[in-house]
């Protein structure tokens, strides 16, 4: 039995060793990988942030500063220790690190015992985190679940603590901890809040910023007002036991109501720069290879330079700013996004994410979320490519009628629920008919319209197989998705505006852009777009197009846009199913824009909704009224019609008219836009 009992402590120590060396192993492997230069430079960057300038192109080509920096999502100022005041200083101490002032940048103790809770799970969460791996953290972007990257982040506050003294590392922190509201710093915090300095603030109030940043969205004082307060008591009672307050100041405070300022700022005309900034930090994070709080980083203090047209985003703002051009169902909940480009650069002009843009609260950008497109799709997805193909032509005749029926419902289902029969591609088109988009996409097959979307267009969002959690599949492969656009997850209404600019641009997509560069204080790039060129389709196939999306707002489901009084236009409708979305994308020779509207919890729009193409064109016509027709350009551009050949078919047929197709009482002939080599070449047989 001794014998036993020795043979089994031996191998418990062996596999003791062969574990520290496995486990010694790794940790020097991890430390090796650490890049301290990164954390220095970020450290650098975060103490030294100031505002970032964001310019744009004036009407005659100047650079124009038009925002610096963004409040209540970037820093304005910094506020120094001394200014931050004791309650706040000491608050933060008492809840997050009561050691700080001791450890050399962990905390021993509660790391080992973090550990063994990792290992035998004697609690649910148990934090050991310092001030010190907090702004690790916080400054990296570095906030993986993983046993390597805590390691790292050990290894990596014990090298900054040698670099760096414990008050600069504490100021740095309380200038770039969460603070809800996409604000970052006591001192704004401060400001936003209560309209008052750091020091300024009461015990109460300090309790309350110091709560917040364990769960901003959680505990944000105008969203939360209770959670906020359950938490800030509890704030209070760690700050009295760690002797920061007295047992009166805690009691005043903890019976205190909560009191806000209404020192919210309005955030008109930023939803430009929001957008772009999305741009700017995923390009900077894939170019350095590091996460996007440290891209964000990297960009302060930077000089920015925009695609953005200052008199279209004004126009846009404004526009969007008087709710008497909107719905009252805007206060329900109902939404709009705008998107506005240069089809022949690629370039963003304008954009609206959401109408409720106001106070200091970031909201839903919804012209960068994938929505779902309907009808819109129709265009790119279908009649484009087949007629590339010459599978298709301007008079080809399809079938109106449904493929089959589902419990006795069409399918698929018109809207209007009317079927034509034998109609043209034109008139399928500007009808907006499902029945053919069916047909025709099983004409052009799944494969090659799931490649064109993904590949040449760009669409990130396609899904080719997906199991939900009740096990079913979900797949874009399928007819609803690529001919009627009811996608998996859906397409951002940017993207789907940018991929309507092949069609102004003679079928050459441009790679958008929504910034030129990103220059540091010393003039040096950052960053810079760099753009690409891709033919789509055709030439002629484009300038077809046009005329048959032109078919579209002529007389077809976008017939009440006015703005084609003036200037050629075209565009296509779509609808999501249920109603839940109604979108149109539309261009002019001069621009492309898209426009959205819809409710965020996926209700019905309504058959008494506001009229999204009236708003559409209500923009467009002071788009063009601003910016084309005031400046007098000269004579204004039509679409593109050269190498295209004027044809006159029978509308019952698609066929070249005879003399008995002017005999019959419908007005039968019609004429189409054709390319010389796919064209009707056989007389009429219907008649």
């Amino acid at each position: 039995m001794k014998k036993v009992i020795i043979r089994i402590g031996a191998v418990f120590v062996i596999l003791t060793l062969l574990l520290g060396i496995v486990f010694g192993t790794f940790i020097a492997h991890a430390a090796r990988n650490i890049n301290y230069g990164l954390d220095e430079m970020l450290f650098e960057k975060a103490k030294n942030d100031t505002a970032t300038t964001y310019y744009a192109h004036d009407e005659s080509g100047e650079l124009i500063e038009v925002w610096k920096s963004i409040p209540g999502v970037e820093k304005r100022e910094w506020t120094h220790l001394d200014d931050i005041g004791s309650y706040l200083k000491y608050g933060f101490l008492a809840v997050e690190d009561r050691e700080f002032y001791k450890h050399n940048g962990i905390n021993l103790k509660r790391t080992l015992a973090a550990a063994f809770n990792y290992i035998f799970r004697f609690r649910d969460t148990f934090g050991a985190s310092t001030v010190t791996q907090q702004l690790i953290k916080n400054i990296s972007g570095d906030n993986q679940t993983t046993v390597k990257r805590k390691i790292n982040e050990i290894f990596r506050a014990l090298n900054l603590e040698k670099n760096h003294s414990k008050d600069d590392i504490l100021e740095l922190y309380l200038n770039i901890v969460p603070m809800s509201d996409n604000m970052y710093g006591v001192g704004i915090a401060a400001e936003r809040y209560f309209g008052k300095e750091c020091h300024e603030l009461t015990v109460a109030e300090a309790a309350t910023i110091v709560g917040i940043t364990n769960a901003p969205s959680k505990y944000n004082p105008r969203l939360h007002p209770e959670a906020c307060l359950e938490k800030r008591n509890r704030v209070l009672k760690a700050m009295l036991d760690c002797s920061v307050i007295s047992e009166r100041e805690y009691t005043e405070a903890k019976n205190s109501e909560l009191i806000l300022t209404d020192k919210s700022p309005t955030l008109d005309s930023l939803w430009f720069v929001e957008t772009a900034k999305e741009d700017i930090i995923s390009d900077v994070a894939e170019k350095y290879k590091i996460t996007p709080s440290a891209a964000a980083l990297m960009m302060s203090g930077s000089r920015i330079i925009l695609t953005m047209n200052p008199t279209i985003q004004k126009i846009l703002d404004d526009f969007f700013a008087d709710k008497r051009n909107l719905s009252p169902n805007v206060d329900a909940g109902l939404n709009y996004s705008v998107v506005v480009t240069d089809p022949r650069t690629g370039d963003l002009l304008g954009v609206i994410g959401n109408a409720n843009r106001k106070g200091e609260r970031m909201l839903y950008n919804y012209a960068t979320a994938p929505i779902t497109p309907g009808s819109v799709i129709k265009p790119l997805s279908i009649y484009a490519p087949l007629l590339d193909l010459k599978g298709i032509n301007w008079s080809y005749q399809v079938e109106d009628a449904p493929l089959r029926y589902i419990d006795g419902a069409p399918y698929p289902k018109n809207s209007p629920d009317i079927y034509d029969g034998m109609i043209s591609v034109n008139d399928a088109i500007k009808k907006s008919k499902n029945t053919v988009a069916i047909r025709l996409y099983q004409m052009l097959g799944a494969e090659s319209i799931y490649q064109r979307l993904s590949v040449d267009y760009g669409w990130k969002n396609l899904v080719e197989k997906q199991v939900n959690a009740d096990g079913r599949i979900m797949s874009d492969l399928a007819e609803a998705p690529l001919a009627l656009g009811q996608l998996t997850v859906g397409v951002p209404l940017r993207t789907l505006t940018e991929s309507y600019n092949a069609f102004v641009n003679d079928g050459i997509l441009i790679s958008p852009r929504s910034y030129y560069c990103v220059l540091d204080k010393d003039g040096a790039y950052i960053v810079t777009t760099e753009q690409s060129k891709k033919r789509i389709m055709r030439s002629d196939t484009a300038r077809i197009m046009n005329q048959l999306l032109s078919s579209v707002v002529e007389d077809g489901t976008a017939s009440q846009i006015k703005l084609k009084e003036y200037v050629d236009a075209a565009g296509k409708t779509g609808t999501s199913g249920a109603d839940r979305d109604r979108l149109f994308v539309g261009y002019t020779p001069y621009y492309t824009a898209g426009i959205w509207c819809g409710y965020s919890d996926g209700r019905s729009v309504g058959k008494n909704s506001p009229n999204h193409l009236e708003i559409w064109d209500s923009i467009m016509q002071r788009i063009h009224s601003e910016t084309v027709f005031k400046n007098n350009y000269g004579e204004i551009k039509s679409f593109d019609t050269s190498g295209l050949s004027v044809q006159h078919y029978c509308k019952k047929s698609g066929m070249i008219p005879t003399e008995n197709c002017k005999l019959d009482d419908d007005n039968a002939i019609v004429y189409g836009y054709f390319s010389a080599d796919n064209m009707s070449k056989e007389e009429c047989r219907y008649h």
